[in-house]
């Protein structure tokens, strides 16, 4: 999530200013000054008032004083085009105590937002075979730009905002692999659907983002096609693990991550409250 603030292609080009919206929370008076991380938690807040805390185990005791704090950061750089003062954070369903942190504080639960997926890494991958009349394919960001941005703000209209540098930008990332960028292609060359497989280079976690079918295509099993072909494509690399961060509720999406292996879920859910 972090690397994509700045790598995202479907956003505006970063801005170091945009470095306030992330803080490193690290313990304090400590005379240890050797290699080992010192840091507890770390913080993320939008100006649109979009919030997470990741925070180790240990230092739960401190969570209040950081969404104290995070209130105060968002008074600060509030966006000019939000007409209410607001905070959002999404929590996991499980995260007892910071519902019940959330709960004192004020905020509401406003139900289910999204689901984070886990797909077991030795899972058999299913069977599967793209629509007559379609191919899967690696992108190349700059040659296909047109085509790559047309299909996928066909399904996430903030795509529009993707320009050749940002796109660029993205195939730049160390999550990035070239192979692993795919997309469904019809007869006339156009992109029906796509799917990304993104690595985190440390933890080896692989994780499906973006994926999405264009709305003429819907319906014929492209999506299916182009994950399990990312899916093959991934065993080279050998992830340590399989997921899906803020996969959409809808059935239509139950229904394809679960088909599919994405099985175990978590419910996220988005607390609100007005300033």
């Amino acid at each position: 999530m972090f690397e994509n603030i700045k790598f995202g292609p479907c956003g505006t080009e970063y801005q170091d200013k945009e470095d306030e919206y992330i803080k490193i929370w690290e313990k304090a008076g400590d005379s240890d000054v050797s290699s080992v991380s010192k840091i507890v938690a770390v913080t993320f807040c939008k100006p649109s008032g979009d919030c997470w805390i990741q925070i180790h185990p240990d230092y739960r005791f401190v969570e209040k004083k950081i969404a104290l704090w995070i209130e105060r950061q968002r008074r600060e750089i509030k966006s000019n085009e939000t007409p209410e003062l607001e905070l959002r954070f999404y929590v996991d369903e499980i995260d007892e105590k910071r519902k019940a942190l959330l709960t004192e504080l004020g905020y509401e639960d406003s139900g289910l937002n999204e689901y984070n997926r886990i797909r077991p890494i030795d899972k058999p991958i299913p069977e599967y075979q793209p629509p007559k009349g379609f191919t899967i394919k690696s992108v190349d960001v700059e040659e296909d730009f047109v085509k790559y941005k047309k299909v996928q703000a066909a399904v996430f209209p903030h795509c529009s905002r993707m320009t050749k540098r940002t796109a660029k930008t993205y195939s730049t990332a160390s999550f990035y692999k070239r192979d692993l960028d795919l997309v469904a292609v019809d007869r006339n060359g156009d992109f029906a659907a796509f799917c990304t497989v993104r690595i985190d280079p440390v933890s080896r976690m692989a994780e499906l983002e973006p994926v999405g079918t264009h709305p003429d295509y819907r319906k014929l099993g492209l999506a299916r096609s182009v994950i399990c072909e990312g899916l093959h494509r991934l065993q080279k690399y050998c992830p340590s693990s399989m997921c899906i961060l803020g996969a959409a509720p809808s059935e239509a999406a139950n229904r394809l991550y679960e088909s599919i292996g994405f099985t175990e879920k978590t419910e996220v859910h988005l607390w609100r409250k007005k300033l």
